[in-house]
């Protein structure tokens, strides 16, 4: 029966996560009486080895790079991304997938930026990088050992930390609390910011406009449902548009 269907966010730490909201909201709006959990996890193999009750899993980190390698079925996106923030079954079979690609296409999908700039070389930030692929791409990392071949395998300009932050997007991939410490001393630019770290309200002031990570958060969650109780990736849930504005209200998020 569909009440007795089961879904997770896993990932540690985890005990502040807004998906259990924002995935209720969605279930709520499709009319299914789902059940939706979080655990700490830092092992995925061993939480799936213990739990065979759920179909559906969504992902944050230290799991996304887990995945790959617990599923029978990876996706094309979730390979080349290097991580993947979904979980399915299918025929009995876990199948990986990445959407946060889609969120963060979604959360800036109002702009049309001339040039994108990526804080940050770890697995969002290839997610960023390949969701803005076909824009001109700068990336800057702490770590060049990682910024390196990332920027060389998109063809992304690997640039000073100065030209990223003037880029028309920045896309802050970096810690909570690393953005606004790189932010000390520095001008105001006239782009816009959408910081993954959506519980980092510093920073902002820097930017002329801000996109919260919220709203990626948002979206990825929407392309998860898609997948689990929709028609698939490609195909909108049922009034889609009523669904996102139900939930950036019940987070409290202004326009």
């Amino acid at each position: 029966m569909m009440s007795a269907d089961k879904y997770a966010v896993l990932g540690s730490p985890i005990a502040h996560s807004k998906s259990p909201v924002i995935h209720r909201v969605i279930l709520d709006h499709l009319g299914l009486d789902n059940e939706y959990l979080k655990f700490e996890v830092t092992d995925l193999e061993s939480f799936l080895e213990s739990h065979s009750e759920f179909l559906g899993l969504s992902l944050t980190m230290p799991l996304k790079v887990q995945a790959l390698i617990v599923a029978g079925k990876v996706s094309d996106l979730a390979l080349e991304a290097s991580a993947a923030n979904t979980l399915y079954l299918s025929d009995g079979v876990w199948c990986a997938d990445n959407t946060d690609i889609f969120g963060l296409q979604q959360a800036a999908a109002h702009l049309q930026p001339k040039s994108v700039g990526v804080l940050g070389s770890g697995a969002t930030a290839r997610s960023a990088v390949m969701a803005f692929r076909n824009s001109p791409l700068k990336l800057w990392g702490r770590r060049s050992e990682a910024a390196v071949p990332l920027a060389e395998h998109f063809d992304a300009e690997l640039a000073s930390l100065q030209e990223v932050l003037s880029c028309d997007l920045v896309i802050s991939t970096l810690p909570t609390g690393a953005l606004s410490e790189i932010l000390v001393g520095q001008p105001s630019f006239s782009g816009t910011l959408l910081d993954v770290a959506y519980s980092n309200k510093l920073g902002t002031e820097h930017f002329a406009e801000s996109i919260s990570g919220l709203d990626m958060l948002i979206w990825q969650a929407v392309g998860q449902q898609r997948i689990f109780n929709g028609e698939g990736p490609e195909t909108p849930l049922e009034d889609e548009a009523k669904l996102v504005e139900t939930i950036r209200a019940t987070l409290g998020m202004t326009k």
